[in-house]
């Protein structure tokens, strides 16, 4: 093969690398703003929604202790699929101090769970309208999860592993993980 041919080879390659790289970019933004304007209409979310909300009815692993600091330091997947992730089976029970709760936009209830420098957040939708096809089992437990959340200064909080896309969220774990969607609350103190 000639140099000059050796030169298009290799141009063709890098073209068809870039506009893979914007493709895969603008998918991602896509996805990232269609959930930012159903959240601003006050909906429930679009973004791996099934998996953040238990519809696609996973068989969950028993809940097991752990701590802010242990999850935080987990290592972040390099992809993000839309279907539900090996950790995303695994349910944690985490003792922290709630310092911060708010109502999302997606109609998500945002709590942010601090342990001394570590914080993360944990979520609980509203599971009696945005969660249809989550068993009845798992939707008691996300709405009366979500009923007992509060500010605390000590809280043993149970939910599901969830890896979200890092967008600036108020109190988010520097790998991005979640307790999403919490199946139990309870405050020990304050």
């Amino acid at each position: 093969m000639s140099r000059r041919s050796r030169r298009i080879v290799t141009a063709l390659l890098l073209a068809a690398v870039a506009a893979f790289a914007a493709f895969a970019s603008s998918r991602a933004e896509g996805q990232r703003r269609l959930a930012q304007a159903s959240s601003r209409l006050g909906t429930c979310g679009v973004e791996r929604w099934a998996v953040k909300t238990l519809q696609d009815q996973p068989h969950l692993l028993p809940a097991r202790p752990t701590t802010v600091a242990r999850l935080a330091r987990l290592r972040r997947p390099t992809y993000i699929a839309d279907v539900r992730l090996p950790l995303e089976r695994h349910v944690f029970a985490v003792t922290a101090a709630v310092t911060q709760i708010r109502s999302e936009d997606d109609e998500d209830l945002h709590l942010v769970l601090t342990s001394g420098a570590n914080q993360m957040i944990a979520e609980a939708p509203d599971a009696s309208s945005c969660a249809p096809r989550a068993t009845a089992a798992r939707r008691q437990q996300m709405v009366r999860a979500r009923s007992l959340g509060r500010v605390c200064a000590k809280a043993r909080v149970v939910g599901v592993a969830f890896w979200d896309f890092k967008h600036g969220q108020t109190g988010v774990a520097p790998n991005g993980i979640e307790l999403h969607p919490i199946l139990g609350f309870t405050c020990l103190s304050g």
